[in-house]
């Protein structure tokens, strides 16, 4: 048995079920261009993470759980085809701006991630994690749930 198929196995006895690249709704082989870092104000327990990847904005929600072996579920959020945003930033960014603005556009782009993320944030917990429903501005993908809470990989295609 190969590296692995042993870590594989290992979190299957934790509960945990390894995604597969052709599982995934997301590109998992680009880096994020942008990186937050931040804990709730809100939510006690609660942390982000928010990436500009592909220019477009990613949120991930950490939830505190008091089951399951990692006791924490974890959703990733991204925003919806109506929302005019995720062009936003492709605009943003391939804009042939001035020298000024090249010199600005990194710090611009941290700031509008930031404030679209409150947004996100906003829209996830307006939704009902309960059933994984959500406004239509946002899309929500289950990461990581706990042990009775398993994902159901039809929900997210």
């Amino acid at each position: 048995m190969n590296i692995d198929e042993q870590f594989d196995n290992f979190l299957a006895e934790l509960g945990v079920e390894m995604e597969r690249p052709e599982d995934r709704q997301f590109n998992s082989d680009s880096f994020p261009e942008i990186t937050i870092h931040q804990a709730s104000r809100d939510h006690y327990g609660v942390f982000y993470r928010l990436d500009l990847i592909d220019q477009k904005p990613e949120l991930r929600i950490m939830i505190p759980v008091d089951r399951g072996d990692v006791k924490t579920d974890i959703y990733l959020v991204r925003l919806s085809d109506l929302t005019i945003l995720n062009t936003t930033f492709v605009e943003m960014s391939i804009y042939p701006g001035s020298d000024a603005y090249e010199h600005g556009r990194e710090a611009a782009l941290q700031h509008l991630l930031y404030a679209v993320a409150e947004m996100m944030k906003q829209l996830f917990w307006s939704g009902d994690i309960q059933t994984l429903s959500f406004p239509p501005e946002i899309k929500v993908y289950p990461l990581l749930l706990h042990d009775d809470r398993r994902i159901d990989r039809r929900r997210l295609h």
